[in-house]
Parts: C-alpha cells; sequence; structure tokens
C-alpha cells in the first residue's frame, strides 16, 4: 500500500510539473525592431548571410523574423540541444543595439536505442535563447525561415523600383524645398499619354519622407501630377499630401505588403 501511494504521489508531481511548464507564459513583445541592430544568419556548409537594420530592405526582412518570434507559442520540450558537434546546426544571432544578443536554433527531438542516439529536426519549433535563458517556441514561420527562407530574401531594389527610381529622380529637381524630403520609396502611379503623343505625357508620382525614418511619428505621403513635354519640359500640375499615413500604406507604398 505505501508502495502504491508513493507511486501516485511520484504521478501527481509529475503531471503538476508538467502542466506548469506548459502553462507557463513568455513576457511578449520578446523583442522589438528599434532594439535590434543586425541578424546573421549561419547556415549548413558555411554559408551565411547579415541583415542589417540600417539598410531599408533588411530591415523589413528584420521587422517581419521579430514578428514571428514575438507571435510563436510556447512549447513544451528539451531546449539542450543534444547533437555534437553543434556548431554544424544552423543558427540565427541578433545582436541588440545595446550590445547584447540571442541566439535562435532549430529544436530537435532525440531518443536512444541499442546504444545509439537518433536525433530529429522538430517540425514547426526552435530554441530561443537570451540572458542564459532558453525556451522552446512554435513557429512554422521562423522554422523554414531558418533553414532555407533567409536564402531566397531579396538583395536591394528589384529592376521595377530603380527604373522608377531613376526616372523620379528626372523630376525631383523640379520639386520646390518644401517638398525635397520626399525621397522614399518613390513610385510612378500612372503615365498618360497627351493626345495620344509618344514624346508628351501626364505623370503622377509619389513618395514618403525621408525625415520619418526610423522616427516614432508616421509617414506622410506626397502625390504630385506634372507634365512632361519637349516644349515645355517638366512642369508640377497638383501637389498633394497625405498626412500620417498608416503603417500598412507605408509598406505598400514600399512594395514590402500586398
Amino acid at each position: 500500500m505505501k508502495k502504491l501511494v508513493l507511486l501516485i504521489l511520484v504521478i501527481e508531481l509529475f503531471c503538476q510539473m508538467d502542466i506548469t511548464k506548459a502553462s507557463f507564459q513568455l513576457k511578449k513583445p520578446l523583442l522589438t525592431p528599434e532594439d535590434v541592430l543586425s541578424l546573421q544568419v549561419n547556415g549548413l556548409y558555411g554559408r551565411s548571410r547579415l541583415f542589417n537594420e540600417r539598410d531599408g530592405y533588411e530591415e523589413v526582412t528584420i521587422n517581419k523574423v521579430i514578428k514571428w518570434i514575438n507571435t510563436s507559442n510556447l512549447s513544451v520540450g528539451p531546449t539542450e540541444l543534444e547533437l555534437n558537434p553543434p556548431s554544424t546546426l544552423p543558427n540565427l544571432k541578433i545582436k541588440m543595439k545595446n550590445g547584447n544578443g540571442s541566439v535562435i536554433e532549430p529544436a530537435y527531438n532525440c531518443l536512444s536505442a541499442s546504444k545509439t542516439k537518433i536525433c530529429t529536426l522538430a517540425e514547426g519549433e526552435v530554441i530561443y535563447t537570451w540572458n542564459n535563458k532558453k525556451v522552446r517556441l512554435q513557429s512554422r514561420e521562423l522554422f523554414d525561415w531558418l533553414l532555407v527562407g533567409w536564402k531566397y530574401e531579396s538583395v536591394g531594389a528589384s529592376k521595377e523600383e530603380l527604373l522608377e527610381e531613376t526616372l523620379y529622380s528626372r523630376y525631383y529637381p523640379y520639386f520646390v524645398k518644401t517638398y525635397s524630403d520626399f525621397i522614399m520609396c518613390p513610385q510612378i502611379d500612372k503615365i498618360e499619354r497627351i493626345n495620344g503623343d509618344t514624346r508628351r505625357h501626364i505623370v503622377r508620382v509619389s513618395a514618403l519622407n525621408y525625415s520619418a525614418h526610423h522616427g516614432d511619428i508616421p509617414y506622410d505621403r506626397i502625390h504630385i501630377t506634372l507634365s512632361d513635354t519637349p516644349e515645355n519640359g517638366v512642369k508640377i500640375i497638383k501637389v498633394e499630401i497625405q498626412k500620417g499615413i498608416s503603417v500598412t500604406e507605408s509598406r505598400k507604398q514600399c512594395r514590402r505588403e500586398n
């Protein structure tokens, strides 16, 4: 009877420990974009890539990864990697502006059979380490990105964006000083021929103000309608400014959100 009671107590204690661990809540957000300086991905076979927050295109990737981290779910499972050597595993090193750092690695499940330890990837799960703490997180997006997705992130502007920037730079000298701050994410919204003439056009352009970059204030967006003809050159017809556009709209302007 004593053995039975002892066994029941052990089972109850184990269940309580498991429930406590499963119900443990992380303090969110774990990271904020404003605090992150860079992401360093170290893949298999020595491949790596650095994403720097000072690069406008790579900053978008950093924000995406941080969002996945902050929206991940806590998972119950081992947080110590049992593979040897661990240096062969892909990992993501996050460098903070205050000098601190954190690491994300894929999670593994290991089983011992016939004196052999077999470890396999825990699909959709990663281990997040910071300040000597480790937690196991569930995030299919973050898991897939850590293994292969980072390799396919775009490098710089697309050809379409470069063409629009080139055309925008042609019209930029005609802006008065009042509008000189609108240089971010320029777009050629529409080009119309005047009376079908291939040399005469009405052009509608837009851009964001650079001063809001990395600031705590929302972007303003300018809309400029101009004419471009051989006889009169470039003439500004109409100017409108949208004050304080939403984050979604600013990301659409920069082609970072559909």
